[in-house]
């Protein structure tokens, strides 16, 4: 199976890295590339950067490739009350939060003519929780938000968990990801680990956290390769 693996910054690859031992890269504009193999699998690895804009141009890249999965990892901020820093977060699905088409009858979230919710294949979501189960790491599954915005306020985040009932987590690529991964028709899902709790001292917080989180996304994610068929 060919699996394209997608990350936002360098501190969230670096698992990937030593572990797939990806050395020589491609860049493409502002996408680094590297391919391998792991266990059997066809891996392609992109370091995107951040944000949805260059989240979507990197997966459009790797589509080009044909994988058969499109996985979208890194870090978030939590939303939930009980997810804690290190948490694992498996997308059943992912959405916008900072899409606004209500006033042509779409969802709030929903780009019009898209879906309001990009949904994991519920294989996939499975497969993910079977990986989780045989690390030392705790995990849930739910709604993640994508949205250009760093959330590092604690009413952003009231307002946010409120309103996207039972959304975990937000970060800034992996709706746009499981978007192209949509027009695309290739099978996607967002796995994200908690790096911070989007309170006032936020960029302090996943400052410190976010390799750790990182790993955390990588460590589930070559484990579920491990077993994938």
């Amino acid at each position: 199976m060919k699996v394209a693996i997608i990350c936002p910054m360098e501190e969230e690859i670096g698992y990937y890295k030593e572990h797939l031992g990806l050395s020589v890269s491609e860049i493409v504009g502002s996408t680094e590339v590297w391919t391998t193999s792991y266990e059997g699998h066809e891996i392609v690895v992109a370091r995107c950067g951040i944000g949805k804009v260059n989240a979507a141009i990197a997966t459009t890249l790797v589509a080009q490739t044909n994988p058969d999965l499109i996985i979208n990892t890194g870090s978030a901020g939590a939303l939930a009350p009980d997810r804690q820093i290190g948490d694992i977060v498996i997308g059943e699905a992912t959405m916008y939060h900072d899409a606004d088409a209500r006033a042509f009858g779409y969802e709030l979230g929903q780009v019009p003519t898209m879906p309001a919710r990009y949904k994991a294949p519920e294989n996939l979501i499975q497969g993910f929780l079977d990986a989780y189960h045989e690390t030392d790491l705790n995990a849930t599954t739910g709604l993640i938000l994508t949205g250009d915005q760093f959330i590092a306020d604690t009413d952003k985040v009231n307002d946010l968990y409120q309103t996207f009932r039972g959304a975990q987590c937000a970060e800034m690529e992996g709706a746009a990801v499981a978007q192209v991964a949509h027009q695309f028709g290739v099978d996607c899902i967002v796995i994200r680990a908690i790096s911070d709790t989007a309170q006032q001292d936020a960029n302090v917080v996943f400052d410190e956290f976010v390799v750790t989180a990182g790993q955390n996304a990588a460590k589930v994610t070559l484990n579920y390769l491990k077993h994938l068929n």
